[in-house]
């Protein structure tokens, strides 16, 4: 099914990301870390991908709007995403993936994020804060700076309001930054996940970024013997 949205709001989140705000469409119901695609007006810029393409949903089932973040490229998609004026009307597909939380709340949930990968993410987060269920949540978070990690005070301040909730932050090129303070530093390996997460034996993980890191995720996980039932992962490519 589609739906008719209109584009409320956009800025830039984060260096090289961008967030932007659609009206949430009547009977549009979606599940926390789905995705679906856009198809935006054609106002002029063309390539072979042309003007369809699906984007994670970062906002929360319990938000009033819909809300997508993504990294800034020279595509036309994300050109026109840019440039349309704000209040036209763009199309919005069903939402779809099963990169979702479980229903068991009592099994606690540790989530390995890099880059953009944060956007099914935020949606998760903000629905466990928003609701009756204390879900046990561990959000590793991976940026090179933290000029480029998106949402990373918003997540920083849920953490710090709910106690179920817990943030970790790593920094991978910290020299090439003056916010040197308050972030661990290197990138997310089993020592981290072991110190920072006293569940982490038991818990189901999610994990969510570029390709390679998905797959070295994936395998450092396995490595400490996790198994792959409890691994479950969605790849951005950022094109």
């Amino acid at each position: 099914m589609n739906y008719t949205s209109k584009l409320l709001n956009r800025e830039v989140i984060a260096e090289g990301t961008m967030v932007f705000c659609f009206e949430k469409p009547e009977g549009f119901e979606f599940q926390p870390g789905q995705f679906c695609f856009i198809v935006l007006p054609d106002i002029g810029f063309k390539d072979e991908r042309g003007l369809r393409r699906h984007l994670s949903i970062a906002s929360s089932p319990l938000e009033k709007e819909l809300m997508f973040a993504t990294k800034i490229s020279d595509s036309a998609f994300k050109k026109t995403l840019k440039e349309i004026p704000i209040g036209i009307d763009v199309t919005i597909e069903t939402p779809l993936g099963s990169f979702t939380l479980m229903e068991d709340t009592a099994i606690p949930v540790v989530f390995l994020a890099a880059g953009i990968g944060i956007t099914p993410f935020r949606s998760m987060v903000r629905y466990i804060a928003g609701v009756p269920a204390k879900q046990s949540i561990t959000l590793f978070y991976s940026n090179r700076t933290p000029e480029e990690a998106a949402f990373i005070e918003e997540l920083r301040s849920i953490a710090e309001m709910h106690e179920n909730v817990a943030l970790v932050a790593t920094m991978t090129r910290i020299s090439e930054t003056s916010k040197t303070s308050g972030w661990l530093t290197g990138r997310i390996s089993p020592s981290m996940i072991i110190d920072g997460c006293r569940e982490w034996r038991d818990a189901v993980y999610y994990i969510a970024g570029p390709p390679g890191m998905v797959d070295g995720m994936r395998e450092m996980l396995e490595g400490m013997n996790i198994m792959s039932g409890r691994i479950k992962t969605e790849k951005f490519t950022g094109y």
